[in-house]
């Protein structure tokens, strides 16, 4: 008898690339296929697949029953609050996280402004550049973390370089990060 994906510990990865199919996506893919493979219930969540407004900044969050906005923002965060594990993951896009992933970012606002934090207990980070910007992006992440989570956690890190589409594919680089990734948050998930 096979067991029940709810009884395995889950890895929610928030995708902030545009491209289902682009470097970003695969690299997620793989990190998620390993984490499967050790058995780890897995779900990604590609941003664009969804309508996540811009946060409105209407300062009075959390006297609000519920957040005014009627988009799929709140479906995601709760998914992304109750996960075991969590992977966020962006192109590069200018130095930074791409514009879907800035907009989940600031839609953690409400949580934040009602006491809620993140409590995965590990965190794997995955950028893809096509040439620089990286670090950049790995430290806006590492930032919006450390606002929303209440006990510092393990995190994990994924990145490389793609330039066109499908070159991540052909990058050992990349697939050696993710699976690596993978691997040691199994390893925290599953002690």
């Amino acid at each position: 008898m096979s067991e029940e994906p709810s009884a395995r510990p889950t890895v929610v990865a928030v995708v902030g690339s545009p491209r289902p199919t682009g470097n970003t996506a695969w690299t997620v893919d793989v990190a998620l296929a390993e984490l499967e493979r050790r058995g780890v219930h897995t779900e990604k969540l590609m941003l664009g697949d969804y309508r996540i407004d811009p946060c409105q900044a209407h300062e009075a969050c959390a006297s609000l029953p519920a957040c005014s906005q009627a988009d799929d923002a709140a479906e995601i965060l709760d998914r992304v609050y109750s996960a075991d594990g969590l992977i966020l993951a962006t192109p590069v896009y200018y130095e930074d996280v791409s514009a879907q992933m800035k907009a989940f970012i600031d839609r953690n606002y409400r949580p934040y402004e009602l006491g809620q934090r993140l409590q995965p207990k590990v965190v794997g980070l995955v950028a893809v550049a096509a040439e620089t910007g990286v670090e950049e992006t790995i430290a806006a992440l590492k930032r919006f973390l450390a606002l929303s989570w209440q006990e510092e956690m393990p995190i994990e890190v994924a990145s490389g370089l793609a330039a066109s589409l499908g070159e991540a594919a052909q990058s050992e680089g990349l697939r050696a990060a993710a699976t690596q990734l993978a691997a040691r948050m199994a390893d925290v998930l599953l002690a």
